[in-house]
């Protein structure tokens, strides 16, 4: 299996590069000038034992250093429980004499890996081929033996919200109650993030105590409520996406701001998405209902080209492992153009293909999301569509009963569903390796407004 983050840094590499690389190890090799290994410090993480698990984001930091300015080649790879067969690696360059300081970013989404201690290894070899290695222990908990439970924010008739936790293997029913009233969720890294249905308030909730511990609050969000727009998991680390009245906002799980950006009048966020490291904003211009895309790199703050959509979307997702011939890592549902292919670095936009299925697509902008990396979910008239991005429109749908009223997508590439069934909600799960989505069992209040399975 591939990282999909693999294809982002090795893109930074030609191979005319790395040739070149491999060219000068023979060469200094052939002289015998030098023999000194590289030195390798590996920062993150900084001891064995780390817990990670399926779904999770792991990132590894080192610093590589030589006694010469020629540099080499760095490789970093997930091995199994054995310590030395590879399930993941990634590949790159770095600088030499210089301490050159890198991130190394895996998604933790492969199905069949089992729950085991691997090893971390970070391998850099210098021009001379001389080699230096570091090494870390962590384990891994497999997504099969991962515990579920899955939670439910319901508003009450107090003006209050509660969250209704079902425990998939014991049945154990837990509600707290009396959090202000909120409208959506999200949950991370032991902490549940509650929009605000009335203030411009995300309140964070620790897991283990069902208290609020922290809260971030805008300022700056006016305007027709709510002013929390969405929240979601941020995934690319522990934290939280929050789009608002006035802009977008990213937190750690203890209310820390990592990153903000700002909308200007008349326009306002809609939703956003995250495309590798890549933060997208879809604003809407509320005088004239224009509509475009902005974009910020998460880590270096490096602002993208402003895109002016031709049409008004459905909705949007993030489809960064995509392989339709053409550049893009977000995708535009609409009636009127079909899947439209949008290159957020470039700029560029490619109408692909007309939808699949029938009917007229959903009005409820949050029911749409890249799926897999390389699909998009969409509602059209009473079809579910799941539909391949490419040049042919090609995919399945599957028809359902009563209302989707919400689809969140996950940093796995899978999605959550929300069924309105009229007299009960339903949640529903869909993995890019099953064929329709698989229902839960657990009927939800009705007065439920948004769910979220966790299984950590």
């Amino acid at each position: 299996m591939m990282s999909p983050i693999f294809s982002v840094v090795w893109n930074r590499f030609t191979f005319k590069a790395l040739s070149a690389v491999c060219i000068a190890f023979f060469l200094a090799g052939c002289g015998g000038r030098d023999k000194e290994a590289p030195s390798v410090q590996l920062i993150t993480p900084a001891f064995d034992g780390l817990d990670a698990q399926y779904g999770d984001f792991l990132f590894v930091q080192f610093t590589a250093t030589d006694n010469q300015a020629d540099g080499g080649i760095w490789t970093v790879e997930l091995r199994k429980g054995d310590g030395v067969s590879v399930r993941t690696s990634q590949i790159g360059l770095w600088q030499g004499s210089e301490i050159d300081t890198l991130i190394v970013p895996f998604a933790l989404n492969a199905s069949s890996w089992p729950t085991e201690t691997m090893t971390l290894a970070v391998i850099v070899d210098d021009a001379a081929g001389n080699r230096g290695a570091a090494f870390r222990d962590f384990d891994y908990t497999a997504a099969a033996d991962l515990p579920n439970l899955l939670v439910a924010l319901t508003e009450e008739t107090d003006g209050t919200s509660s969250l209704v936790a079902f425990e998939d293997e014991s049945g154990e029913v837990t509600t707290t109650s009396g959090f202000p009233l909120g409208h959506d969720l999200a949950y991370t890294d032991g902490t549940y993030a509650l929009a605000d249905a009335e203030a411009a308030t995300v309140h964070l909730v620790n897991r283990e105590t069902m208290v609020v511990e922290n809260a971030w609050n805008s300022v700056q969000s006016t305007g027709s409520l709510p002013l929390i727009k969405r929240v979601h998991a941020l995934g690319l680390q522990a934290g939280f996406t929050i789009v608002h009245a006035s802009g977008i906002a990213v937190i750690n799980p203890s209310g820390a701001l990592l990153f903000e950006r700002f909308s200007e009048a008349p326009w306002s966020p809609v939703d956003a998405r995250f495309t590798g490291s890549t933060c997208v904003l879809w604003e809407k211009n509320e005088a004239t209902s224009a509509h475009r895309l902005r974009s910020w790199d998460f880590v270096t703050g490096a602002t993208g080209p402003l895109i002016n959509l031709a049409v008004e979307p459905a909705g949007i997702g993030s489809v960064p492992t995509q392989n339709s011939g053409s550049s893009g890592n977000v995708v535009l549902v609409s009636e009127t153009t079909g899947l439209t292919l949008v290159d957020v670095t470039t700029g560029s936009m490619v109408d692909l293909c007309g939808l699949i299925g029938s009917g007229t697509p959903t009005s409820n902008a949050y029911a749409i999301a890249g799926f897999g990396g390389n699909e998009a979910v969409f509602i059209r008239g009473s079809q579910l569509c799941r539909q391949d991005i490419g040049p042919v429109s090609s995919g399945s749908n599957l028809p359902y009963t009563g209302e989707i009223i919400d689809v969140q997508p996950q940093a796995d590439g899978s999605v959550q569903l929300l069924f309105d069934q009229g007299a009960t909600k339903q949640f529903a799960t869909w993995n890019p390796s099953d064929a329709a989505p698989s229902e839960n069992e657990i009927t939800l209040p009705i007065n439920t407004k948004a769910v979220w399975l966790v299984n950590d």
